[in-house]
C-alpha cells in the first residue's frame, strides 16, 4: 500500500494534477488522500481509471517490475556502495554504477528502489565532500518522498548518509547522534549490510569522542555481520578500525597484530592497495608510539609509496606527513619535521579538524626553536578551532598543555583559566563520580552543637 501510495502521488505530481483533478469522478479527494498516504487499498475497479487518468499502468502503479531488471538494479546498487565506501577510486567506480542505475531505473516503479538510488546518489556527494551538491539534493529527496520515513530499511540509509557528513565535518557528537538514530530503528531494518555499516560507523565515531572501548564493541558487531557475508572489504576495514582502538588505548603491540592481519588478508583476496597503505599508516604510528623512529618512518613512507598518484585523497596524504611529522619530533629533527607539516598544512585545507592539529604541531616546533610567542599563537589558534567544533579530548589537551606553560611561566591567572578550560573537558570524557555538588544542609543537631 505504501509503495502504490508512492507511486500515484509522484505520477500525480509529474503531470501536474492536484488530488482534486486526480479524484474527480473517481473517488473523493479525502479517499486519495488515504491512499496516496499508504492507509487505504483501493478495488481494482478504482485503481485502473486512476491508472488512466494518471496515463500509466496499474502494474506500473503497483511498483512490478520484471524479476531480471530489479536483480541488475540490486546488483549495481551494492557495487556502488561497496566501492564508495572501500576502493581507492571508489567516487568514480560509484558514479559509474549510479549513471547506469538511473538509466536502468526508468522502467522501476518500485519507490523503495527508486529512494535507494537516489540516496546512492547523495551518498557520492557526501562522500566527495561536495556540501552545496549534497544539501541540495537532500533537500530535493525530503521533498520527493514525503513519507519515506515509513520505510526503516531507508530511513537507516538516509541517517547513516546525515551522520556521514557530520562526521566528514567533525562535528562527531552531531554524527553520533545520527548513527544512534539509526540504531534505534535497526531491529525492522532487513539489510544486513546496512546493519554493518552502523554498526561500524558507531565504532569509528566512539573512537574519536575518546571512547576506544566501546569503539572494539561495535566494530565487532559489524564484523560478525560482514564475516557472516563474505565482505572482506569490509572485515578490513574493521580490523583497521579495531586496530586503532588498541593503538588510542596504548596497547600498541594488540594493535600490530590487527594491521599485520590486515596486510595477509589483502595480499590473499588482492584487495585494494588503498587499505594497504592504511594499514602501513597504523604500523607506522605503532612503532612511532614504540620508540623505534626507524621502523615508523618506513612504515609512514610506504603507505605513501605503495599506492598510484591520485589513488590517496589529499587530506589522507596530509595525515600521513602529520605522522611523519610527529615522528621527526621524537627523534629531534625540527628540520624534517617542519617539512612534513608544511606539506600537511597544503593538502589539509578545508578539514579543520586536521588543520588544527598541523597548528599544534607547528606550535610544538616553535617551542623546540624557543619561540614561544609563536608557540602560544599557534596553540591558541588550534583551541579556536577544537572549541568551533566541540571536541572535547583535543580541546582538553591543548589547553592542558598551555596552561601548564603559562603556569610555568608565572602567568598564573592564564595559565589557571586554561587548566580549567581542560579540567571541564576532561569531564566529558571520564565518568564522573555521581554526587552532587551542593552541600547538604546542616542538622538540627549539627546547628545546636556549632550554637
Amino acid at each position: 500500500m505504501i509503495e502504490l501510495g508512492h507511486n500515484i502521488r509522484r505520477r500525480r505530481k509529474e503531470l501536474g494534477l492536484t488530488q482534486s483533478q486526480l479524484a474527480n469522478g473517481i473517488i473523493s479527494t479525502p479517499y486519495l488522500s488515504l491512499i496516496e498516504n499508504g492507509k487505504a487499498l483501493p478495488r481494482p475497479d478504482i485503481l485502473l481509471p486512476l491508472a488512466e487518468r494518471l496515463q500509466t499502468s496499474v502494474e506500473s502503479l503497483m511498483g512490478v517490475t520484471d524479476e531480471n531488471t530489479m536483480e541488475q538494479v540490486q546488483s549495481l546498487i551494492e557495487k556502488a556502495r561497496s566501492a564508495l565506501v572501500y576502493e581507492a577510486n571508489g567516487y568514480e567506480q560509484a558514479h559509474q554504477y549510479v549513471d547506469t542505475l538511473r538509466k536502468l531505473v526508468e522502467s522501476v516503479s518500485d519507490p523503495h528502489i527508486l529512494m535507494k538510488v537516489d540516496l546512492l546518489e547523495i551518498n557520492l556527494y557526501e562522500h566527495k565532500f561536495d556540501i552545496d551538491r549534497y544539501t541540495q539534493l537532500m533537500k530535493s529527496f525530503e521533498e520527493k518522498w514525503e513519507n519515506f520515513r515509513n520505510n526503516p530499511d531507508i530511513l537507516v540509509q538516509y541517517l547513516r548518509i546525515k551522520g556521514n557528513m557530520e562526521f566528514h565535518m567533525a562535528r562527531y557528537e552531531k554524527a553520533m547522534w545520527y548513527y544512534k538514530a539509526a540504531e534505534k530503528r535497526l531491529a525492522d531494518v532487513t539489510d544486513e549490510i546496512e546493519k554493518g555499516y552502523i554498526y561500524g560507523n558507531l565504532g569509528k565515531t566512539y573512537l574519536l569522542l575518546a571512547n576506544p572501548s566501546l569503539g572494539i564493541l561495535y566494530a565487532e558487531k559489524a564484523m560478525q555481520i560482514m564475516s557472516a557475508h563474505d565482505r572482506w572489504l569490509e572485515m578490513c576495514h574493521l580490523l583497521q578500525l579495531i586496530g586503532s582502538c588498541y593503538c588510542y588505548n596504548g596497547e600498541y603491540e594488540e594493535a600490530l597484530q590487527y594491521f599485520e592481519r590486515i596486510l595477509r588478508m589483502c595480499d590473499q583476496f588482492l584487495v585494494s592497495s588503498l587499505l594497504i597503505s592504511r594499514a602501513y599508516h597504523e604500523i607506522g604510528i605503532c612503532h612511532m608510539k614504540l620508540g623505534n623512529t626507524e621502523k615508523a618512518i618506513d612504515f609512514l613512507n610506504q603507505s605513501l609509496d605503495v599506492v598510484e598518484p591520485g589513488e590517496l585523497p589529499d587530506w589522507e596524504i596530509g595525515v600521513v606527513h602529520q605522522s611523519l611529522c610527529q615522528t621527526y619530533l621524537k627523534r629531534g629533527d625540527l628540520i624534517q619535521a617542519k617539512k612534513h607539516i608544511l606539506t600537511a598544512l597544503e593538502l589539509l585545507q578545508g578539514r579543520k579538524n586536521f588543520l588544527a592539529e598541523c597548528y599544534i604541531y607547528l606550535g610544538k616546533i616553535a617551542y623546540a626553536e624557543n619561540n614561544p610567542e609563536t608557540f602560544v599563537t599557534y596553540y591558541m589558534r588550534a583551541i579556536e578551532i577544537f572549541e568551533e567544533l566541540d571536541i572535547a579530548e583535543k580541546i582538553a589537551r591543548a589547553s592542558h598543555t598551555l596552561g601548564r606553560y603559562f603556569l610555568e611561566e608565572g602567568e598564573h591567572q592564564r595559565g589557571a583559566q586554561l587548566l580549567l578550560k581542560a579540567s571541564r573537558h576532561y569531564s566529558q570524557l571520564i565518568p564522573t563520580v555521581d554526587f552532587d555538588v551542593d552541600l547538604p544542609t546542616p542538622t538540627k543537631a549539627a546547628q545546636q552543637k556549632s550554637g
